[in-house]
């Protein structure tokens, strides 16, 4: 792992128009077995320009920490792209895809760790700069004599909007993280103060007046259809009156009752008199498809109607009701040998063409399942010769 230096002039006030300042760029490539935090190095206090960048997309992690636990992406934890207060300065880190960056431009009060989080077995690799001052001890008691002390606490920032509008409701306060220099307070991140002293939000109740909600309704648009059926629409609002009288509006949730009604349906009248249509005829099918037909006549007494607005003479139909059947099979054999019994057979509703059963047959069509049938009687006679019924045994 090489370590390259570089030296250079910039403009006046930069760390580079001193020779008491030094340029480190560096790169990092673990194992590939290696998973988890890895740290790759440990940026001394003092830095200036600190860019970290990885070689190539992957999916892993950069991430930095400094004395006091600041930190981004540590512990497992995976932040946002911002910015972030460690060390005393502010860092910048850019996520775009798996594409990660981290730069600050300095100088750092505390030193940065700056490690890897891998996941998976992968080449990895990233590249990482930074300038430090040559005298970082007379630099670290400047930088204290300059940079003042930073408190901070938590405080109640702000109240947050009323639970509802009117009625009686509750609003909380913001509890923030506040950063407290020269008698001036700023919100920062809340990691920046100690959880376990974190104050619960203060609660009080707001917008006690009593509701004033109603429907407000609009006047009807104009038909949909110039002539014939159409539909028509207005606005319906929920609204309450505010402190100077006028009206706001609000969710409809807050109106009791139903909604009024937004549409309706809508007809001419006089379009109405034009064309006058008869009742339709019977399918001309009773079994598939067919057509029927109603007479169209205009109406208008002064002639001439539209002949756009026609309604239709003639249009296709289905109907099937004569298309079912009944279907019987063969009787069975009589259910008794001898003496009185029954059979039987399958009887079906079935379509004429295709087979297929159904349930349109008339049930006072269909013919019977079963019937009687009859066997010869179950006593039979039996003839004797008469020698053997007269034969007598002798004594």
């Amino acid at each position: 792992m090489a370590l390259r230096l570089s030296f250079g002039l910039g403009p006046a006030g930069s760390p580079e128009d001193q020779p008491s300042h030094q340029a480190l760029s560096d790169g990092f490539r673990p194992h590939t077995w290696l998973q988890g935090y890895i740290e790759a190095v440990v940026i001394p206090a003092g830095a200036w320009r600190i860019k970290v960048m990885e070689d190539k997309p992957l999916q892993s992690f950069l991430a930095l920490k400094d004395s006091s636990k600041r930190s981004i992406n540590s512990d497992w934890k995976i932040e946002l792209p911002g910015d972030f207060e460690l060390a005393g300065t502010t860092v910048r880190y850019v996520r775009r895809g798996l594409w990660e960056k981290i730069s600050a431009k300095g100088p750092t009060k505390s030193p940065l760790h700056l490690m890897v989080l891998l996941f998976h077995d992968q080449s990895y690799g990233i590249h990482y700069e930074y300038t430090i001052p040559l005298n970082t001890s007379q630099d670290r008691i400047s930088e204290k004599q300059r940079e003042p002390e930073y408190l901070y606490i938590w405080a109640h920032s702000s109240w947050q909007n009323c639970t509802v509008q009117c009625g009686g409701g509750e609003r909380s306060t913001v509890v923030s993280c506040m950063r407290i220099i020269n008698n001036s307070m700023e919100v920062v991140g809340d990691n920046y103060c100690h959880s376990e002293t974190r104050p619960q939000a203060k609660v009080q109740r707001c917008n006690t007046l009593p509701c004033q909600y109603r429907w407000v309704t609009g006047e009807w648009g104009p038909c949909s259809a110039s002539c014939g059926k159409g539909l028509q629409q207005r606005e319906v609002s929920c609204v309450y009156p505010s402190v100077n009288g006028s009206l706001r509006h609000t969710k409809d949730l807050y109106c009791h009752g139903g909604k009024p009604a937004v549409q309706q349906g809508c007809e001419d009248d006089a379009c109405l008199t034009t064309w006058e249509a008869s009742v339709w005829s019977e399918c001309s099918s009773d079994c598939s498809q067919g057509v029927r037909r109603r007479t169209v006549l205009c109406k208008n007494p002064d002639g001439g109607c539209d002949p756009f607005s026609k309604p239709s003479q003639e249009e296709p139909c289905e109907d099937d009701s004569k298309c079912y059947e009944w279907k019987f099979g063969d009787w069975s054999k009589c259910s008794s040998t001898c003496g009185k019994g029954l059979q039987s057979r399958v009887v079906q509703c079935m379509h004429k063409d295709t087979g297929r059963h159904g349930d349109n047959c008339p049930l006072m069509l269909r013919p019977p399942i079963y019937r009687s049938c009859y066997r010869q009687s179950c006593f039979v006679k039996v003839h004797m010769p008469e020698e053997i019924l007269t034969h007598e045994v002798a004594p």
